[in-house]
């Protein structure tokens, strides 16, 4: 049996990464949600700074961590929605891992300047990333492989849903949109109404009954899903490559 661990922004996220999984790899394998779980204790809040406090606590010993866990992980995959690069200004700036002499003490999480217009340290998102879909996802990848390093003892993906992992579902759901990983916030479109496609969306959440039918669906049309987001194929390929299973096109 092959272990996963999996760390991302938050429970429907893990949810449909586990179970995406079980669409293209056909051996026997097990998920543990590694971030954010306090059962492993990772007590670093979740969404976005949550996979960031995460990878930086888990730097300097990630081998030997994911190594000591019972059972041992196989396989450790990241996640992070290219939204964040659109929407988080925070994202783009270079001191997230050090000292930034303008902020004194303060560090990235607890910076009171770092929003505001007049901090110098945060770059414009065009210095670093092309502002397309694809710029996000490279930009976010290189950020995540900055933060951990390149352990080549370590089997790894890092995962970058466009826009988020919702645009899956929209995938799934609409036959007639083909650009789906152009669309900004999915999710809006999910559920603008009090259902979508007959799932009632309670106050336009992501609670777990609605959300965990949606996947399904996404399941039952992986193929589609893939045809019109390059991010899920790519997960795919990325996942049965360094479990060392050829991929399926």
């Amino acid at each position: 049996m092959k272990i996963i661990g999996i760390v991302c922004e938050g429970d429907r996220d893990y949810e449909m990464l586990k179970s995406v999984i079980g669409c293209f790899f056909e051996e026997e394998y097990r998920t543990l949600f590694l971030q954010p779980n306090p059962e492993f204790g990772t007590d670093n809040g979740n969404g976005w700074k949550g996979i960031i406090r995460w990878c930086q606590n888990r730097a300097s010993d990630m081998y030997q961590y994911l190594k000591d866990i019972v059972p041992s992980i196989d396989l450790l995959i990241i996640h992070m929605d290219a939204d964040v690069a659109r929407c988080e200004k925070e994202i783009y700036c270079p001191n997230i891992q050090v000292d930034c002499n303008e902020q004194g003490t303060e560090d990235f999480f607890n910076c009171s300047v770092k929003k505001e217009k007049e901090c110098l340290q945060v770059l414009p998102p065009n210095a670093v990333c092309d502002g397309t879909p694809q710029g996000r996802v490279e930009y976010l990848n290189r950020f995540i492989y900055k933060i951990i390093g390149d352990d080549e003892r370590i089997c790894s993906v890092v995962t970058i849903p466009c826009d988020a992992t919702d645009a899956w579902i929209v995938a799934a759901y609409e036959d007639g949109m083909d650009e789906v990983e152009q669309l900004d916030s999915p999710w809006d479109l999910i559920s603008h109404g009090k259902c979508y496609h007959g799932i009632r969306i309670p106050k336009r959440k992501k609670s777990r009954i609605p959300y965990g039918k949606m996947i399904d669906k996404v399941c039952d049309r992986w193929q589609t899903v893939k045809q019109k987001c390059p991010q899920a194929l790519k997960f795919e390929c990325e996942v049965l490559e360094q479990l060392k299973t050829p991929c399926l096109e």
